[in-house]
């Protein structure tokens, strides 16, 4: 391997967890239009409505997207398929391979059991065991005669720091778990145990193992097939079954993209997001946990931006320039026109999240290659740009659950404020939603009417903290399920109770 492609290999490592996003994107559209395929020939009626769909809002943008990073894919295959240098990973094999590899892992059984008799007096028997030791999770040994089990031979080129062999008594097993900081018993790219035995008569040695995906990181691409998969499918279901409510959603969706605010927020956040990358934060090393900070801040606050406007657009100046009135007196109830509206403001802050999600999960990548070049760091290896990038994850979730509810309640003003009004009233109640824990322990032991008033911000207002995980985004704290999971019930039910608000004040609200 020459220097010069050693080195230009290290512009390649923030490539592979890139390519697994654009590789699950070409899946997903490849799946879509297989499946289109499949409906024109059944329903080919239903076949010319869903291309005719692509044109609503949502779909056309989603497309592009999903096209552009399937296009970066493509691209990117001849280069993720070169080998690596040794020094960038344990094998000399290509990123490609590796996927392959934990890819196949992950869809297979991982426990295994091997017998082998070793021969009286063996002076270390041979055993070759078919584990590839990086994917070696747990390994068990047990004799019903006393053995030495030599796990690690001497490999050409290295000098190795032995550990001891492995003393075993009959019918007393020995197990080595892979944990935090363990020495793998095995060295190189096969794994062999030599038997040692001074028993009078034959020994069976019983050996079991379990392993796991060498790279767990290439998840990745099953993961974000699955969530664009059921995008899509969600949308889908949403357009089939509410017909009303899905028209009025595709036009409010429609509407937030045909406004200058919307090119202005995507291409601000692109830029912005790219601009980070060389802004030097001076944390000494710390500089990926401040630009995954100031990255989702960033998406966050144009979302709510996009979603607060366009609910004063799409309602109230409706309601002010008679829009509205035309629009129900077509066969179309209030509560329609209000779950619509509600529906077309979340995807149109869907797809700012998944556009500007997507570009933020992509330099997350080369953020980490480029710190680490300009910290003099040893260079990093692609998974650990992959695990970078994946704790932006759930950041960006729950930063999109937050934007849902601050929808339903810039909706819900919108019925009675105007776009203005809306916009002051909406980023108060934002500023106000984050204080509530504040507000709450600092009127403990106050006055009544003080406690009182607290009391009243902390039912009336969301309790916007619920969503703001920077800080564990920051420390690469994993965010659990059941903390999302909690998340986003509380976000349904903030949701529907300031939707049911809406309701209410769009009921009584004339028209006329």
């Amino acid at each position: 391997m020459t220097p010069l492609f050693a080195d230009a290999s290290r512009w390649l490592i923030p490539l592979p967890p890139i390519w697994l996003l654009g590789a699950a994107s070409l899946a997903v559209l490849l799946v879509a239009v297989a499946g289109w395929w499949v409906l024109r020939l059944v329903a080919p009626r239903t076949a010319a409505e869903a291309r005719a769909s692509l044109r609503d809002g949502f779909l056309g943008p989603l497309a592009w997207l999903l096209s552009a990073f399937a296009a970066i894919a493509l691209a990117f295959t001849p280069l993720i398929g070169l080998p690596l240098p040794p020094d960038f990973s344990v094998s000399d094999s290509s990123a490609l391979a590796q996927f392959g590899r934990s890819l196949s892992r992950m869809t297979t059984a991982n426990d295994f059991r091997q017998t082998a008799e070793v021969a009286p007096g063996a002076d270390l028997q041979a055993i070759p065991l078919p584990i590839r030791p990086q994917e070696l999770a747990r390994i068990e040994l047990a004799s019903d005669q006393p053995l030495v089990i030599r796990t690690q031979q001497p490999v050409e080129g290295f000098a190795i720091d032995k550990s001891p062999d492995v003393v075993l008594a009959a019918g007393e097993p020995w197990v080595w778990q892979r944990a935090e900081g363990a020495t793998n018993p095995f060295l190189g790219s096969t794994a062999k145990l030599e038997a040692s035995s001074d028993a009078a008569a034959p020994a069976t040695l019983s050996i079991s193992w379990q392993l796991v995906p060498e790279h767990p990181q290439s998840a990745i691409l099953p993961w974000a097939f699955a969530v664009l998969t059921a995008v899509l499918a969600a949308y889908a279901a949403f357009r089939l079954g509410c017909g009303r409510v899905a028209a009025i959603a595709a036009a409010t969706t429609k509407e937030a993209i045909g406004q200058p605010l919307f090119a202005v927020v995507i291409v601000a956040g692109i830029v912005l997001v790219l601009a980070f990358l060389v802004i030097p934060y001076n944390t000494f090393g710390e500089d990926v946990k401040m630009y995954k900070d100031s990255g989702l801040t960033l998406i966050k606050v144009l979302a709510l931006l996009m979603v607060v406007w366009t609910a004063g657009v799409a309602v109230s100046e409706e309601i002010e320039g008679r829009t509205a009135l035309t629009v129900l007196s077509k066969p179309l109830t209030r509560w329609q026109f209000v779950l619509g509206k509600f529906a077309g403001l979340v995807l149109a802050a869907l797809l700012v999240f998944l556009i500007l999600g997507g570009v933020l999960l992509a330099a997350t990548n080369l953020k980490v290659v480029y710190d680490a070049r300009e910290s003099a760091k040893v260079p990093p290896v692609w998974w650990e740009c992959a695990d970078e990038m994946i704790t932006v994850v759930p950041g960006l979730a729950l930063a999109f659950l937050e934007t849902v509810v601050m929808a339903a309640i810039a909706l819900a003003a919108s019925t009675r404020l105007g776009t203005v009004a809306n916009l002051i009233l909406c980023f108060a109640i934002y500023a106000l939603g984050h204080l509530v824990p504040l507000i709450v322990q600092s009127s403990v032991g106050k006055f009544a009417i003080v406690r009182f008033t607290g009391r009243l911000f902390a039912t009336i207002l969301p309790v916007l903290d619920h969503f703001t995980v920077e800080a564990a985004v920051v420390g690469g704290v994993p965010v659990p399920w059941d903390y999302l999971g909690w998340a986003a019930l509380y976000a349904a039910l903030y949701s529907a109770v300031a939707i049911l608000v809406a309701l209410v004040l769009f009921q009584h609200r004339d028209l006329a």
